[in-house]
């Protein structure tokens, strides 16, 4: 059961990535203090220390803005 819901979490991941490559001339703005990915898929990620990662920061910030501690507003 816990390995399966840890590769459900890096299935949505890659997906993330995925749809955040391929959305090209999307204009970056400041992210609301929310999570669009909700707080059940924003924690795993916060628990694992990606939040600040390179290479997850992007959806870090369009998706976990809020539990990740990286909003523009409170």
């Amino acid at each position: 059961n816990s390995s399966a819901k840890i590769a459900m979490f890096f299935y949505i991941v890659c997906a993330l990535f995925l749809l955040n490559a391929f959305a090209n001339g999307a204009e970056t703005t400041k992210f609301p203090c929310y999570d669009a990915g909700g707080e059940q898929f924003c924690l795993g990620p916060k628990h694992a220390g990606m939040c600040n990662q390179p290479d997850f920061y992007n959806i870090a910030e369009t998706y976990c803005s809020k539990t990740c501690g990286i909003c523009t507003q409170w």
